[in-house]
């Protein structure tokens, strides 16, 4: 489906990012792997081509889209999914650590794309992704569920924008997927605990009754980069095993 596409992908040394680079890869794309871990994006590259990106630095972010356009010989696609994960409640929030929650969430998805832009002209595909909390509040949640939320509304605002240059924009919200960000505070998996396996799993608040994997993201991915999606802008493709489906 991307044979001959040349594809820029941030957050890409581990979970949903490197599961898209993998599948990108094997749906016959050239990928360039960006993240601020040189070490395990180094582990995770397999030959694909490695940068050392921090998407909340304008500086790194215009250095690292040169070297990928350089490396790749252009670009028809980004998939800006680099984020870090908070657990913030709306009263005691930090300012601080919200600002920095939105930099890397929210600002990195207008900063990539407007670097990425002028390569992407006349043919290119941005997918951004998003969240499930994107669409509903979670507790402790503040800064995330704003960045995400504001994420899907960009995306919006940039396939609208940037349709007359003939670039689409989209999204994928997944919803309870088994990477690091599962991992809470406490150092407890989220989806090991009791109150998860009773109600998303044992009560079906999840209709698949199970977690998803990076793995299962993917295809949304590749399929929004695709030409297969050539008439889609502006739309968020949600991969949660039906759980938004229901109440």
């Amino acid at each position: 489906m991307l044979e001959g596409k040349r594809i820029l992908i941030t957050g890409a040394a581990r979970g949903i990012g490197l599961a898209v680079a993998q599948a990108a890869r094997a749906a016959g794309a050239q990928v360039a792997m960006a993240d601020r871990d040189t070490a395990e994006l180094q582990r995770a590259a397999d030959g694909a081509l490695a940068i050392t990106m921090d998407v909340g630095d304008a500086a790194s972010v215009a250095a690292g889209v040169a070297l990928a356009v350089a490396g790749l010989g252009g670009l028809d696609g980004l998939v800006n999914n680099a984020a870090i994960l908070d657990e913030g409640h709306s009263a005691t929030a930090s300012e601080i650590r919200f600002a920095e929650v939105l930099s890397i969430n929210l600002t990195s998805i207008l900063r990539v794309s407007q670097a990425a832009l002028p390569h992407l002209q006349g043919h290119g595909s941005i997918v951004n992704t998003s969240s499930i909390m994107a669409l509903a509040g979670q507790a402790n949640g503040a800064a995330y569920t704003a960045a995400k939320a504001g994420g899907l509304g960009l995306t919006r605002v940039m396939a609208v924008d940037f349709a007359p240059m003939g670039v689409r924009v989209n999204a994928v919200a997944p919803g309870f997927i088994d990477t690091r960000m599962a991992i809470m505070a406490d150092g407890t998996h989220e989806h090991h605990t009791d109150a998860f396996r009773a109600i998303y799993i044992g009560a079906r608040k999840i209709p698949l009754a199970r977690p998803g994997t990076p793995a299962d993201c993917a295809g949304a991915f590749v399929f929004l980069l695709s030409d297969a999606a050539a008439y889609i802008t502006g739309q968020c493709l949600t991969v949660d095993g039906g759980l938004t489906a229901t109440y």
